[in-house]
């Protein structure tokens, strides 16, 4: 043990130094790319694969690709988790006449929001108070929006747009659906990004492009059971008796 990781010891000795730097030397650059199959080592599930290949195909039309959409977004309402991208405040560097940033937020796979303006582009989203992220997912088309799908994103996170501090960048290689990213490497002991400002950059798009399509964007935190969930206490009474033999005192 060296002199400092003694003095560490003597003033925090519940402090585990392994389990620490562990997790301090994680990268903040993760590749996204269906085929690689880096999912469960990078906190990073791909939610719109098929059996079929996840190479383009000319023969592969845009609407079953458009599918994937209502694939990916199935499965992920599916998990025991709760959806709340609609309880922040969704913002956009710039838009498009006709291509708001709420367009993102709905369940139209054919809806998307555009940037318009110069590079970089980015979505914020800012919450009344502290939220526990789970899972942050997007959906991602390099097959449908080619020079429009970003190519370089970093996400940050803070308590506001002023102390946001950068969490990861993503470079999107091979991606045709929902992508769900997870935060294991934030906080290990129970995974949850805790922020209340959330901010997307989109500073390079593929093939050099200058605006950015974004066709799906959603926040989720944990599902915890309320107290009454799982006890034994209703078990002792029917629905009927709840109301006939309990009185308010």
């Amino acid at each position: 043990m060296t002199p400092f990781e003694q003095q560490l010891n003597n003033f925090l000795p519940t402090l585990d130094l392994e389990f620490a730097s562990r997790y301090s030397k994680l990268s903040q650059r993760l590749v996204l790319d269906e085929a690689s199959g880096n999912e469960a080592e990078y906190g990073v599930r791909y939610l719109g694969n098929t059996e079929e290949s996840d190479d383009y195909d000319e023969d592969y039309t845009t609407e079953a690709y458009i599918a994937k959409f209502g694939l990916g977004l199935q499965r992920l309402e599916a998990q025991k988790l709760i959806n709340i991208t609609n309880l922040a405040f969704w913002k956009a560097s710039s838009q498009k006449d006709g291509n708001p940033i709420v367009y993102a937020l709905d369940d139209n796979p054919h809806n998307f929001w555009q940037s318009d303006g110069s590079q970089p582009h980015h979505v914020e989203a800012s919450f009344s108070k502290r939220v526990e992220i789970a899972q942050l997912a997007l959906f991602l088309s390099l097959s449908i929006d080619e020079s429009y799908t970003p190519q370089i994103m970093k996400v940050y996170a803070g308590h506001s747009a002023s102390d946001a501090t950068h969490y990861k960048t993503l470079e999107v290689r091979n991606v045709n659906g929902w992508v769900a990213l997870t935060f294991e490497d934030n906080r290990p002991q129970d995974g949850l990004l805790k922020c209340q400002y959330l901010r997307v950059d989109i500073p390079v798009n593929h093939e050099n492009g200058k605006d950015t399509h974004l066709r799906g964007i959603r926040v989720y935190t944990q599902h915890f059971r309320t107290p009454v969930e799982g006890s034994l206490l209703l078990d002792y009474f029917s629905p009927g008796s709840l109301l006939t033999d309990c009185k308010l005192r």
